[in-house]
């Protein structure tokens, strides 16, 4: 005879094993261009046979099981199904979550960007039962109340949305584009005529593109930018740019030739320093005397070193030469300037 701990035990089992099979199918729902097997092995990390398992309960359980047409010679499943939309639960930890980055959009001064967010969150909400929301209001107002954003200085440039959808619209639709741009430091405008490949959002918000007949990248600050208007030229993106690439060569926003960049920090900060990404790309290596090599490639060599100067005497800079030599001519320049006559 079974007792009330072994039966519990196979009650957890079994509702671990219909929140496993939920998620899949809200998965497979969420992905346009399907899953494999080996996706949902991946993702679930299960083994093939059970990931198999799995698909066919989701197929058993809400119909509606297709596969996608796909190039890799690999059959991709999704999921079209009116009756999981009512099964998807939404909690008081994914609004927190949601109402947390609409506050991290704001403080950034990107509120057109969290006011988009938070049309999310409506519908999400809209989509619930009245019982189900009232569970979830309790809960979330607790957790709103018990996270924040803890104030950074730095810029606050909000971008008008107009401009943002006009941009997004060329993005789109291979449109060019002309516009008034303001130099950063002489302040003379210019018209400008881009292929707009994207946007950046760092400190301040950057378009991504090329000027029309010529092959660099570069970038324009969005609040230099005025009088925008498409043209009736359509251009091919070029097929090797990927933007998240692109970000990755510089350390901040700036686009200077890549260096192989070494930093030694000293005990006392290594802690902050492993835990800390520089670069999406770097690598940590920690040294038996508790200090901490941090190695990665970018340019920004200026950005680089207004960072570096918040960690103040904890660092080292190592490679490359030209890097330590911008630091050591900045402090130099602010030291003479706060400097007592």
């Amino acid at each position: 005879m079974e007792t009330s701990e072994m039966q519990e035990k196979k009650s957890t089992i079994r509702y671990e094993r219909v929140k496993d099979v939920l998620d899949l199918a809200i998965r497979l729902q969420a992905a346009r261009g399907g899953m494999t097997i080996d996706e949902i092995q991946e993702e679930l990390s299960v083994s093939r046979r059970t990931a198999e398992r799995m698909r066919n309960t989701v197929e058993w359980a809400f119909a509606g099981l297709e596969t996608v047409p796909a190039g890799d010679n690999k059959l991709h499943w999704r999921l079209e199904s009116n009756a999981l939309r009512r099964l998807v639960p939404i909690t008081a930890d994914n609004l927190a979550s949601l109402a947390t980055a609409i506050s991290a959009l704001r403080q950034s001064g990107l509120g057109n960007l969290a006011t988009s967010l938070s049309d999310v969150e409506t519908k999400l909400r809209a989509m619930q039962r009245p019982e189900s929301l009232a569970n979830i209001d309790s809960d979330l107002e607790t957790l709103v109340q018990a996270e924040g954003l803890a104030m950074r200085p730095g810029p606050r440039q909000p971008i008008d949305p107009a401009l943002l959808s006009l941009l997004r619209e060329a993005i789109l639709g291979g449109r060019t584009i002309k516009f008034s741009y303001s130099g950063r430091h002489s302040g003379k405008r210019s018209t400008q005529k881009v292929e707009p490949y994207g946007l950046l959002y760092g400190n301040r918000p950057f378009l991504v593109g090329k000027h029309s007949g010529y092959a660099d990248t570069r970038l324009w600050r969005i609040s230099n930018i005025s009088e925008v208007r498409l043209t009736g030229n359509v251009f091919e993106c070029d097929p090797d740019f990927d933007l998240q690439d692109f970000a990755r060569r510089s350390f901040g926003t700036f686009q200077d030739e890549p260096v192989e960049v070494e930093l030694l920090f000293n005990k006392v900060a290594a802690k902050d320093a492993a835990s800390f990404q520089f670069h999406p790309d770097q690598s940590i290596e920690r040294h038996e005397n508790g200090t901490v090599t941090v190695r990665f490639k970018a340019g920004g060599l200026n950005e680089m070193c207004w960072h570096l100067v918040t960690w103040g005497e904890s660092v080292q800079i190592l490679k490359p030469a030209k890097l330590r030599e911008q630091m050591t001519r900045m402090c130099d320049t602010l030291a003479n300037h706060h400097r007592d006559d």
